[in-house]
């Protein structure tokens, strides 16, 4: 009997390579690393500084192309789409929260969070950006422009932006690192209340504690997957296990 897919994502064997055709150059960001994620989790990206994190966040954002590998989002393989394809997917798809907010200084927060909707052509677009302020808890600055709102109230801009294509996949990095501790706490909240309501949530961070709070972690060094687990087994050493890690 066929079964439905309850991954939202499964990257196998992802290499990304920078300079690969100087071989003087060549610096191996990913090295075959391997994993699925299933819809509703939440999972936390930690290892050193360096050792690739971000690079693959960036690919699974659709935001870098793998050298090889295969990455499935919703069961379709995405890592040799088109471009256009591919910005089809992560408008689609995938929403995106940074330690920066990146808000367009000259908009108020409602036009930040309709933006994907107007590169996309979508109907309603004010509206659904309402509603993803509502949601954040920010309706009643929908017409305020950055530099009128506090640091946290700007990452919530930004995480609305990130709601308002209704995207099944949530990837962050490092939303709370430019937030004092009450702040970051705040936000953390609220991801975790995103989550919840069954948004599946990815955070890049080097900070335990924030880590923390996903169910699930994977550690990443010197571009290999070196753990893949329940995030207190992970963060306490615990190696990687070969059905958690991809397998073969």
């Amino acid at each position: 009997m066929e079964t439905v897919d309850s991954n939202a994502l499964s990257a196998q064997h992802l290499v990304k390579i920078y300079n690969p055709d100087r071989p003087e150059l060549a610096v191996r960001a990913v090295d075959d690393v391997s994993f699925t994620v299933e819809r509703g989790e939440s999972v936390a990206i930690v290892g050193p500084s360096g050792g690739g994190k971000s690079t693959l966040m960036y690919m699974l954002g659709c935001l870098s192309r793998p050298t090889s590998g295969s990455y499935l989002i919703d069961g379709r393989d995405v890592a040799r789409l088109s471009d256009d394809a591919l910005a089809e997917v992560r408008n689609r798809h995938i929403g995106f929260v940074f330690q920066a907010a990146n808000l367009l200084p000259r908009r108020t927060a409602v036009e930040n969070v309709m933006l994907p909707l107007a590169y996309a052509g979508a109907r309603g677009a004010r509206e659904r950006a309402l509603e993803a302020l509502e949601r954040v808890g920010l309706a009643q600055r929908a017409a305020h422009r950055p530099n009128e709102l506090s640091g946290g109230q700007l990452q919530r801009v930004a995480i609305a932006r990130a709601l308002v294509t209704r995207p099944s996949l949530l990837l962050c990095d490092e939303p709370t690192g430019a937030l004092d501790s009450r702040t970051g706490r705040e936000i953390l909240d609220l991801l975790e209340a995103l989550n919840r309501e069954g948004t599946t949530l990815l955070m890049v961070t080097h900070d335990a504690a924030v880590a923390r709070r996903m169910r699930r972690a994977l550690r990443i060094g010197d571009g290999r997957l070196e753990a893949d687990g329940p995030t207190e087994e992970v963060l306490d050493g615990a190696p990687a296990r070969a059905s958690d890690a991809g397998g073969g």
